[in-house]
């Protein structure tokens, strides 16, 4: 790694952590700063609290600790400190209250996007001039148009003439001036157009939606700052009803399950029955942890494979890739919740930060 980026890093953090409160810290990657308590917890925000007041009470709270702030806290910059039920003070950025997630391992963000998007990681992108933002898609963290529509650069040439049909320049105002690492770059045709770090930014006329990343490949790269995590070896991608889903390396549908099998096995399937229906996906002996996917121990202390801190099943009843026979399955029983679930490969959002 060049020294000049090595500096920038060093320099990026250390401003990072000048502007937080004694407890918190920082991690920061490609894209931006993201927020964690003093044992790298990743914090989070939950878009149905009110500015300055807390929804997330009773069984929510215990998912969701809420991110204690000393008595002699106070106010800082962007940071400030609320009043929960029953007197407890909790840390709140940019107002909204902060917590940690209760599966999360030190490091990880398996709460991120959870309950349609409401969970969000608590994180500050880079600096991006206007028109620009940072936002999650399936590649990690890359630039976009405000619309959320992919941007890309070109990894080899340029981009002229034909190439121009079907790819836009994203365009500086005539005014815009160099700033950190964004730099408008004059056309041939007399317009200027956004550069990162020396690379020019377009969009794809392909792209139908936000998220789309149709453009990438001959000769064109998504503009990603924070390359998402690859996926385990084992791990494929199907399409089915729900849309792009992870499966086994055989195409086997993967899903988690309830945490606790108590109830299902007195009120509904014991477990001979659920030998007969569900397998868990047994982790080999060096299998590492990557992102979601994690190395955990069943009930019976077996290493198997886990997604965001569940167990990874898959229905013995599924035969072909795509199909999701075992999805709600046990749904209900004994009011613990939605059963088993399919599990969707994330897309990121349009308001993703």
């Amino acid at each position: 790694m060049r020294l000049h980026v090595v500096l920038a890093a060093l320099l990026a953090a250390a401003a990072a952590h000048a502007q937080v409160p004694d407890g918190i810290r920082t991690r920061i990657d490609g894209a931006g700063t993201i927020y964690t308590d003093a044992k790298d917890r990743t914090l989070y925000t939950y878009a149905q609290d009110k500015e300055g007041k807390s929804v997330c009470v009773g069984a929510c709270a215990k998912a969701w600790p809420p991110l204690a702030a000393p008595q002699e806290a106070t106010a800082q910059g962007d940071w400030s400190v609320i009043a929960r039920e029953g007197g407890a003070r909790q840390w709140a950025w940019k107002g909204m209250p902060l917590y940690t997630f209760a599966r999360d391992d030190v490091g990880s963000t398996f709460g991120d996007g959870l309950a349609n998007f409401a969970w969000r990681i608590a994180f500050a992108p880079i600096f991006s001039p206007p028109g620009v933002t940072v936002r999650q898609a399936v590649p990690g963290r890359v630039l976009t148009d405000l619309r959320g529509m992919t941007l890309y650069w070109r990894t080899s040439g340029g981009c002229t003439a034909a190439c121009l049909e079907t790819w836009t320049p994203l365009p500086a105002p005539l005014a815009a001036v160099v700033k950190g690492d964004w730099t408008p770059q004059p056309r041939d045709d007399g317009t200027r157009q956004w550069a990162y770090k020396g690379r020019a930014l377009y969009s794809f006329s392909g792209d139908v939606k936000a998220g789309d990343t149709r453009g990438k490949g001959d000769g064109w790269a998504v503009a990603v700052l924070a390359p998402a995590t690859p996926l385990p070896a084992w791990v494929t991608v199907q399409s089915s009803d729900f849309g792009e889903i992870f499966a086994d390396r055989d195409g086997h549908t993967l899903y988690t399950g309830p945490p606790d099998l108590t109830h299902i096995r007195e009120l509904l399937c014991d477990q001979a029955c659920l030998d007969r229906v569900w397998k868990t996906v047994k982790a080999d002996a060096d299998a590492k942890s990557a992102g979601d996917w994690t190395v955990i121990s069943d009930e019976s202390g077996a290493k198997v494979w886990g997604y965001r801190g569940n167990v990874v099943w898959v229905h013995s009843r599924d035969t072909k890739p795509g199909d999701v026979g075992g999805d709600k399955w046990a749904a209900g029983v004994g009011n613990q919740g939605p059963g088993w679930s399919v599990i969707v490969r994330p897309r990121g959002t349009d308001d993703a930060p």
